[in-house]
This record gives structure tokens, C-alpha cells and sequence, in this order.
């Protein structure tokens, strides 16, 4: 910085260490070991998503080639890789969040209840919805899809360990309401 440039009182060199800066913990190996799971299945989803849908493009200027199956594999991948991503995306608050009241608490003692009651909502709301996709796994293993003759009950398979998963991760975050939260880090994804 030259003599004539305004020093920014945002640009601090060093950050504050205040408890809301403080460093994240870390995930116990059990939660390290759930989100290297659903991402490997993830990628294996998303890549059977991309070659159902360039099978389908190539189906189309080479007809010969045309397969009903390209269309429902890359449906089926992409509902799966949404409940498989669930998890991890409220372990690391890539979800979508409202922070009305963040601002307003942060620092103090209501911020941490506001955490804790968020987290104990969405363990009780993923319980409920694991417990469902589990009814509907039972209900619809029976039925197939048309074109691969996949069990439908499959996609409930993926809903429930989704959801489950997701339970989980809120669960993690109550005891440590008043520490700063992990966020989404796309970085963090490149192996």
C-alpha cells in the first residue's frame, strides 16, 4: 500500500480470533467415511446421468444406436444423485438456508439456540422422511421401470440413506451450535 491510498478498515491482515471465527471442528471418521461415500456414489450417478443423456444425442443422429433405456438411466441417476446428495450438503450448509435472524444473533447465546433448534428440526423432519422413503422402498420394490426393469424401489433406497445421512449430519452440529459452521467448499472436491 502507497502513502496516497486510504487504508480499507475491511482489510485486516490477520483475522480477529473471536468464538464466532474460531476454528470449525472437525468431522469424527464416522461422518469423514459417510461423506466420502456419498460422493464416490455421487460421481458414479453423475457420470451415468452424462452418458444417458449423450447416449440419447447420439441416438438421435444415429438411430441405429437409439435405446429407450439412455432416457430412463439418466432419469433414475439424476433423482438418485439428489437424495445421495443430500447428506452431504446439510453436513457442509450447501443447502438452501433463509439467514434472516443470523445477522441479527450472531454473537450471542440465541445464535446458538437458533442453531440447535434448526439442526433439531431437520434431524426430526430427515427421521420423517427416511421413515417414508423406507415405506415406500417396501411398497414399490415390486414395480419396475419400463424400459431397464428396474426395481422403482431403488430411487427409495437412495431417499432413504439421503435422508438418513442428512439426519446424521444435523445431529453433529447440535453439540457444536456455538462454533462456526463447515460451508460448502467446492475446492475441497478435487482429489
Amino acid at each position: 500500500m502507497t502513502q496516497n491510498e486510504p487504508e480499507d478498515p475491511d482489510r485486516s491482515v490477520e483475522p480477529a480470533t473471536t468464538p464466532a471465527t474460531a476454528e470449525v471442528p472437525s468431522d469424527p471418521a464416522f461422518i469423514r467415511v459417510l461423506s466420502a461415500v456419498e460422493i464416490a456414489i455421487s460421481v458414479v450417478l453423475l457420470a451415468l446421468v452424462i452418458i444417458g443423456v449423450m447416449y440419447q444425442v447420439l441416438g438421435r443422429y444415429i438411430p441405429a444406436l437409439g435405446w429407450v433405456g439412455a432416457g430412463e438411466l439418466a432419469l433414475m441417476s439424476m433423482v438418485a444423485l439428489t437424495f445421495m446428495t443430500t447428506g452431504y450438503l446439510v453436513g457442509r450448509n450447501g443447502h438452501i438456508v433463509i439467514e434472516v435472524f443470523d445477522q441479527v444473533l450472531a454473537g450471542r447465546k440465541l445464535f446458538a439456540v437458533l442453531r440447535i433448534i434448526s439442526a433439531l428440526i431437520m434431524v426430526v423432519t430427515c427421521l420423517a422422511l427416511a421413515y417414508e422413503a423406507f415405506v415406500k422402498l417396501e411398497v414399490e420394490w415390486t414395480r419396475t421401470s419400463a424400459a431397464m426393469h428396474i426395481p422403482l424401489g431403488m430411487l427409495y433406497a437412495f431417499a432413504l440413506f439421503g435422508f438418513a445421512s442428512a439426519a446424521i449430519h444435523s445431529a453433529w452440529k447440535i453439540p457444536h451450535a456455538n462454533r462456526p459452521e463447515r460451508k460448502l467448499d467446492i475446492s475441497e472436491m478435487d482429489a
